[in-house]
């Protein structure tokens, strides 16, 4: 796909089979031109509506992590996105600093699924979390 103009390293090496969207509201459909990852914990991030999210990724002796931290202070609610042919229905973000194919748009209005509530509580753990990758 060419240079990487700049863009961090990929938070999952998972493939991108599942889609989220992450919102402080109740919805239905995702429209077009809304971000979309694959990434299931920056959805969650996302969904608390944040004025920044700090990412980082961290190898060391075979191990893999990745943090997120943000600042969000909304109550939200966490979706998966029902793309039918991501070659069609997604487009790279073009203002991305993600790996390719973590922040996507949507090309179309998308259904979504309700997979959970997510509450603001100010503690560490919810604003800030560590995963393997």
């Amino acid at each position: 796909m060419g240079e990487d103009h700049g863009r961090g390293p990929p938070l999952t090496r998972e493939p991108h089979a599942e889609w989220y969207h992450g919102s402080p509201l109740r919805l239905d459909r995702v429209k077009a031109g809304s971000t979309v990852t694959p990434v299931i914990a920056l959805a969650r991030a996302f969904a608390h509506k944040p004025g920044f999210v700090s990412i980082g990724v961290r190898e060391r002796d075979g191990e893999r992590t990745v943090t997120l931290e943000h600042d969000g202070r909304r109550d939200g609610y966490l979706y998966r996105v029902l793309v039918a042919d991501p070659a069609s229905d997604l487009e790279q973000h073009p203002g991305s600093k993600l790996a390719l194919g973590e922040e996507m748009l949507a090309t179309r209005d998308l259904p979504l699924e309700f997979i959970e509530e997510l509450p603001v509580t100010w503690s560490t753990e919810t604003r800030k979390v560590t995963y393997a990758s």
